[in-house]
């Protein structure tokens, strides 16, 4: 994965593998400009604020990615709604979180959020690996015949993008000072491979904060601080 420094905010890298289907390369450079647009938002949001958007949920999430989506193209949708027709019942109402078009593209997107306690990163939580499995079902289930009116031009393709924040708390207040030397590259491999999303993912993506961007949080008895921030993505083939 290869770093590069991004004005203010830290160092961001990004990676992708085995995607070479139709729509690969514009699949690419919408992510590229999607999670370098986040990072600059986020960042942008801390400087206004002094606190970051990333350690709410998901739902808050989606207050930097929408202005970052429509940084980049103006034909977006959120909570775009879906006639679904599970097999053997009646059409039903449903939604993805977004629509998108792009360079002749469709996209549709969902966006799940979750924590990792980097200091476990040996055994990490397995709601990782659940949330990112539950973006890659809600997608699987879309069925092509259910998408007729959401492709336009070329085709659509499939995107299961989870946001992992990286933190270490304690009920005694935290100094940034234990961060030390640590290699947040390196847990970030651990984490990929002990959470069994290697073959299932072909999106990574880790974002370093500026040593600026890293303060205490404190919370009632708790403190935490968050240093570093991944994404781990799928791109399905085009359908």
């Amino acid at each position: 994965m290869k770093f590069q420094t991004v004005k203010n905010c830290g160092e961001l890298g990004v990676k992708f593998q085995n995607i070479d289907s139709d729509g690969a390369r514009v699949s690419r450079d919408f992510l590229r400009k999607l999670l370098n647009n986040a990072v600059k938002r986020c960042t942008d949001y801390y400087n206004e604020t002094g606190e970051h958007i990333f350690t709410y949920r998901e739902k808050q999430l989606h207050s930097v990615i929408c202005p970052s989506i429509a940084d980049i193209t103006p034909s977006y949708m959120i909570e775009h709604p879906l006639k679904r027709r599970p097999s053997g019942e009646d059409e039903i109402s449903g939604h993805v979180d977004y629509w998108i078009s792009y360079r002749n593209y469709s996209f549709l997107m969902e966006l799940k959020h979750c924590y990792f306690a980097y200091r476990n990163a040996d055994n990490p939580s397995q709601r990782i690996s659940y949330k990112f499995n539950s973006a890659m079902n809600q997608l699987k289930n879309i069925r092509k015949d259910e998408c007729k009116n959401l492709t336009i031009n070329k085709g659509l393709i499939k995107i299961a993008l989870l946001f992992v924040v990286f933190y270490e708390g304690s009920k005694d207040t935290i100094s940034t000072d234990i961060l030390g030397d640590r290699d947040f590259k390196n847990l970030f491999k651990k984490l990929m491979e002990n959470v069994e999303l290697q073959n299932t993912s072909n999106l990574r993506c880790l974002w370093l904060l500026n040593e600026r961007l890293i303060e205490t949080v404190e919370y009632a008895n708790w403190s935490e601080i968050y240093p570093a921030v991944a994404a781990i993505g799928n791109i399905s083939e085009m359908i």
